[in-house]
C-alpha cells in the first residue's frame, strides 16, 4: 500500500528502507521498548487531584551560606572575609537571615508570603560525591541504592497524570533519576523544535507524507512477537505528544517577559505546558553551574539572578491566569559548600544547605534554626532538618500521597503546605 498525494508516493518498504520508520525524535527505538515493557506492567490506581509539583535542581552544589545569609552572625565574615556578602546588601527575610542580593525577585514573594526557608537539610552521614549526593537527593533513600526517584515511585503508585501522554514532563535533555519509575515514562523535552518526527529539512513537501505512512505503519501492522501491540501504542503516543506540545506552544500567548538564556526559556516552557491545559502532575527542571570553587561571587550572582528571575516570572505569569494556587515549586541542591572560604575566593563541597518551597499555596516563612557555624562537622554545617521531611510534607500534603509509601517511613511534617 502506498500514501499519495498529487506529488510524491511513499511505500512502507521505502519508508523502513530510509530508517523513517522508527521513531526519530526525543523517543528513540531505545525508550519505545523501555515504554511498552512498562505499559505491560498493572496499571497503578489513581490518587491525588490537580496539583502541580516543579522541581527545580540546582545542579553543582549550590552554597547555602551565600544564598540564605546569616548576616547577623561574625562568625560568618570571619569564615569568609573575601567573598562573604555584607550586611548592608543583604536582602532580609528577618533581624538574623536575609537572601543573595541578585534574588529580588524571591524576595518580593517571600514578602508576599509565598515563599517558605526550609534551614538547614541534609541527612544523616553526608556524602561530599556530587554523584552520590544528588542521587542520595533523588531517590529519597539515602541508606541505599535504588533504581527509581522518589517521585518516580510517586508516579508508580499514584497515575496522577490525567493525560497518559506526559505522567510528568522533565525540560533538561537528561532525564533525572528524581522521575525514573518502573511504570511510568518520562519525556525530557528541552527543545520543543526538536521534539518532532524529523524530516529532511531540504525536502519539506514530504513531510506529511512520511508522518502519515509512519502512523500507517504503526497502526496496522502485525507482527507476532511480545510487546508488539505495546510497542506500536508506543510510537503512536509518542507521535501524539509531540503534536500535543507543538500546539500548546503555537496557542501560547503572555505579557510576562521571561530572562533571556536557557533557565528562563525553560520556565517559560513549563508555564505553555501549565496554561495550554495540559494534565501533568510533575516538571522537572535544573540550573547548571553551582560547583563553585573559584569565583564564586560573580558566578552565583548570575545564576542566582537567573533562577530568582525566572520563577518570579513564572509565578506571575500563572498569577494573570489565575493558575497560582495550582503550583508549587521546590528548589534544592545536592548539597551545600563548606564554611570556610577556600584560597581560590570560592568554596568546596560542604553538606547542609536551605530548600526553597515557593508559591501561593505555600506557608511563607523561615523553617527551623539556621546550623552552628561554630559547632561543625570537620568544617561543614550540621544539618538541622532531614530532607526526606520536605519531601514527605509535599507528598501528603500537596500530592495528596501516603509518603510512607514513597519514602519507605514516615518523616515529620514541616507544615509548610497551607
Amino acid at each position: 500500500p502506498t500514501l499519495e498525494d498529487s506529488t510524491l508516493t511513499i511505500s512502507r518498504r521505502d519508508l523502513i528502507k530510509s530508517g523513517l520508520g522508527a521513531m526519530v525524535f526525543s523517543f528513540g527505538a531505545g525508550e519505545l521498548l523501555n515504554m511498552a515493557a512498562q505499559a505491560a506492567n498493572q496499571s497503578p490506581r489513581k490518587i491525588g487531584g490537580s496539583k502541580i509539583l516543579i522541581a527545580i535542581q540546582l545542579n553543582g552544589g549550590n552554597d547555602g551560606l551565600n544564598t540564605i545569609i546569616p548576616y547577623s552572625q561574625g562568625a560568618y565574615y570571619q569564615a569568609r572575609p573575601v567573598i562573604g556578602i555584607k550586611a548592608e546588601k543583604v536582602l532580609p527575610l528577618n533581624s538574623e537571615i536575609g537572601l543573595h542580593p541578585s534574588m529580588t525577585g524571591l524576595h518580593a514573594l517571600f514578602k508576599a508570603g509565598n515563599v517558605a526557608v526550609i534551614q538547614g537539610a541534609g541527612y544523616p552521614n553526608p556524602n561530599r560525591s556530587h554523584f552520590r549526593s544528588i542521587e542520595i537527593w533523588q531517590t529519597g533513600q539515602p541508606e541505599k541504592i535504588s533504581e527509581n526517584g522518589w517521585l518516580g515511585r510517586y508516579l508508580d503508585i499514584s497515575c496522577a497524570g490525567k493525560d497518559e501522554l506526559f505522567p510528568a514532563v522533565n525540560v533538561d535533555p537528561m532525564l533525572p533519576k528524581t522521575l525514573f519509575g518502573s511504570k511510568v515514562n518520562v519525556p525530557s523535552v528541552s527543545n520543543i523544535d526538536e521534539f518532532k518526527f524529523l524530516t529532511d529539512p531540504q525536502y519539506k513537501p514530504d513531510r506529511s507524507v512520511q508522518i502519515d505512512a509512519f502512523n500507517d505503519i504503526y497502526d496496522s501492522y502485525q507482527l507476532k512477537r511480545p510487546h508488539i501491540d505495546l510497542l506500536r501504542k508506543a510510537g503512536m503516543d509518542a507521535n501524539l505528544a509531540s503534536d500535543k506540545l507543538h500546539q500548546l506552544v503555537k496557542n501560547y500567548d503572555s505579557q510576562v517577559k521571561y530572562p533571556q538564556g536557557a533557565f528562563g526559556n525553560s520556565m517559560k516552557f513549563i508555564s505553555q505546558m501549565i496554561t495550554g491545559g495540559l494534565k501533568c502532575p510533575i516538571y522537572g527542571a535544573s540550573l547548571d553551574g553551582f560547583d563553585t570553587h573559584t569565583n564564586q561571587l560573580r558566578t552565583q550572582d548570575g545564576l542566582l539572578n537567573q533562577l530568582s528571575d525566572g520563577i518570579a516570572a513564572l509565578h506571575s505569569d500563572l498569577k494573570k491566569r489565575g493558575m497560582q494556587d495550582d503550583v508549587v515549586i521546590m528548589v534544592f541542591s545536592e548539597f551545600g559548600r563548606r564554611v570556610a572560604e577556600n584560597g581560590g575566593r570560592g568554596t568546596d563541597h560542604g553538606t547542609a544547605a536551605p530548600v526553597l518551597i515557593i508559591g501561593s499555596s505555600v506557608k511563607g516563612g523561615v523553617y527551623g534554626t539556621h546550623p552552628s557555624l561554630t559547632d561543625l562537622d570537620a568544617g561543614d554545617l550540621k544539618y538541622k532538618i532531614d530532607f526526606r521531611s520536605i519531601y514527605s510534607t509535599i507528598l501528603t500534603g500537596w500530592l495528596q500521597c501516603e509518603s510512607k509509601d514513597v519514602l519507605g517511613q514516615k518523616f515529620e511534617n514541616l507544615g509548610f503546605i497551607a
